[in-house]
């Protein structure tokens, strides 16, 4: 398994959990077991893979929906991360000395 976008170009490493598609590969195979599992009419088993299909479709669009929102959830953070280390620059004793008497000479005080 490759590794997963998280935004900003940061990779993250393939959960332990099963995609999608290995899920449907596995139901798959033991569907397609002989023996009495197969037993069923033909139009009933029709409706189950139909029905798995679809349940398919449910489970990739809401992973690429939570992927997405980890995106979104990452650069957030990073922006936070850059917003607070811009205020803490800025309110370093040595720079707000500097800030007010910069301030006082444009004011002429």
């Amino acid at each position: 398994m490759t590794q997963q976008r998280t935004g900003e170009g940061v990779p993250r490493t393939p959960s332990a959990e099963p995609t999608a598609a290995a899920i449907r590969a596995a139901v798959i195979r033991l569907w397609k077991r002989p023996g009495g599992a197969r037993s069923r009419s033909r139009s009933r088993d029709a409706g189950w893979e139909q029905r798995l299909e679809t349940l398919v479709a449910r489970v990739e669009h809401l992973e690429a929906e939570l992927e997405g929102l980890q995106d979104a959830v990452y650069r957030q953070a990073v922006l936070e991360r850059e917003n607070i280390g811009d205020l803490r620059r800025r309110t370093e004793p040595e720079q707000l000395a500097r800030d007010l008497v910069q301030d006082a000479r444009r004011r002429g005080l």
